[in-house]
């Protein structure tokens, strides 16, 4: 079961520091290194250290990982946006997320009854799986020489402490805020997140009355807010608005939090400002980058849309962000008299389909769905029964609708038994002609259809067009 390492705080004075790692350590330092009462005799610890190397070994290793590693353990749940992730995963890497759908009523009929009675009916369930995906490393040395210069007044040893964490722990942190802000700018740029208009951005009442809205409209069943279309709700007590330092500026709390029909206390709790909306840090991020495929480039034209963005309110559920691993190593280098120490940290960083999640933009924002889709076949297997062709819609560039795109099984495909999957694989027989598909996008159940039929014969690299219909 995921958990959350308990937060805790350093308070202890240097004095009580340097007897706590004197009376966990071996016997021979306790022989070597006085128990001191008064800050004069810290020089006393400090000169018997720095004599035996051994005992510097010691003590620098107990400093860390008895007392830095609280520091860094609760110092990352410091971050404002920490109580939205999920916990600690001590076990595994994947977390397997089950939805329900709400079962479909039908009409009784007691003539229906005897073709009914042993009639499977299967349940609506979707999964989504959320698999680590960040692993970084945070390194810093301590020389032997710092060391020394530690116990040359009596904040030493906490000076020495604070200059070794923070310069991992903020870090950690800062990044941290920076894979929540991508989650949100990559979800909403890539059309996954619902669109709704608060005008020209300038009439606060207005704005007020869309926020309002929708929050009351996510206490009810519905579809349309959510990426994968299922039926479901958000309780006042689960939402989540996030908004921009400066937009956030020109309101009054009280304002928001009857918005939310809150109380202040309550809603504070559930507003979360962010710095902007237009820009990121992605010179943070370049190494790893180069080095791996974790997480992409933020590009100018998704923070060109997203200055049309001023709030998203989300169900506390979508972010899927999980620690699985934090843990600080060291090694000594002897040729160098220094310490190398490694924080490393592995995290879960997801978002939930099946929760709802809006974004609140203004009048200049491009939010109709575009007129046409293509779609690509990007895979193609054959064997004696059947040809399986995997289609890709291609998105052109950053978009705040028509990211939520699925296949629909036609009728005409079910006559003919060719399997058409959701997400774009799609099985013919042998014996099947060519097919035309459609397409759905579930944001407001609007439907493409392609302009050309779909067959065996194609090839990788083909595209199809589909175009838009009216509503269904």
């Amino acid at each position: 079961m995921a958990i959350k390492p308990a937060v805790s705080t350093l308070n202890a004075s240097t004095i009580d520091i340097l007897n706590v790692i004197r009376a966990n350590a071996s016997m021979e330092y306790q022989q070597l290194v006085p128990e001191i009462k008064q800050a004069q005799e810290v020089v006393k610890v400090g000169e018997a250290i720095m004599g035996y190397p051994a005992l510097a070994n010691q003590f620098l290793n107990a400093l860390i990982n008895r007392i830095a590693m609280v520091r860094i353990k609760s110092a990352s749940f410091y971050n404002d946006y920490a109580e939205l992730k999920k916990g600690y995963l001590e076990f595994g890497e994947t977390v397997e997320e089950v939805f329900v759908n709400i079962a479909k009523a039908r009409e009784f009929s007691a003539e229906k009854a005897e073709a009914r009675e042993l009639k499977r009916t299967i349940p609506d369930v979707r999964a989504a799986f959320h698999t680590m995906n960040w692993r970084v490393q945070y390194p810093v040395t301590i020389q032997d020489e710092d060391l020394r210069q530690a116990f040359m007044n009596i904040n030493g040893v906490q000076d020495l402490i604070a200059r070794i964490v923070d310069s991992v722990y903020i870090a950690q942190e800062y990044d941290e805020f920076l894979l929540f802000k991508y989650l949100m700018i990559k979800a909403i740029t890539k059309g996954k997140m619902y669109p709704v208009s608060i005008g020209d951005g300038t009439d606060l009442k207005e704005a007020g009355v869309a926020f309002r809205g929708i929050s009351n409209k996510l206490t009810f069943m519905g579809t349309q807010y959510n990426a994968s279309g299922v039926t479901t709700t958000t309780p006042k007590a689960d939402q989540y608005i996030f908004m921009d330092s400066t937009f956030n500026a020109q309101y009054d709390v009280n304002v928001l939090a009857s918005a939310f029909n809150m109380d202040k206390a309550d809603f504070m709790g559930r507003l979360k400002l962010i710095d902007d909306w237009t820009t990121f840090d992605n010179e943070r991020f370049n190494v790893i980058r180069e080095n791996s495929t974790m997480i992409e480039e933020v590009t100018e034209e998704e923070l060109a849309l997203m200055a049309n963005v001023k709030a998203v309110l989300v169900d506390a559920e979508w972010f899927q962000i999980y620690d699985n691993n934090n843990k600080f190593t060291e090694k000594y280098v002897a040729s160098g008299m220094y310490w190398n120490y490694f924080y490393n940290v592995w995290k879960t960083v997801s978002s939930s389909p099946f929760s709802n999640a809006v974004v609140f933009v203004t009048d200049d924002a491009v939010v109709a769905l575009p007129e046409t889709i293509e779609v690509e076949i990007t895979d193609k297997s054959i064997n004696d029964n059947a040809t399986v062709l995997t289609l890709v819609p291609q998105v052109d560039g950053a978009q705040l609708s028509g990211g939520n795109v699925e296949f629909v099984q036609t009728q005409t495909a079910t006559t003919n038994a060719i399997a058409i999957h959701k997400y774009g694989v799609v099985m013919i027989p042998a014996t099947a002609t060519a097919i035309e598909l459609t397409l759905e996008l579930n944001v407001n159940g609007t439907r493409y259809l392609a302009s050309t039929t779909v067959s065996a014969s194609n090839d990788v690299g083909a595209t199809v067009e589909f175009a838009k219909q009216n509503q269904i």
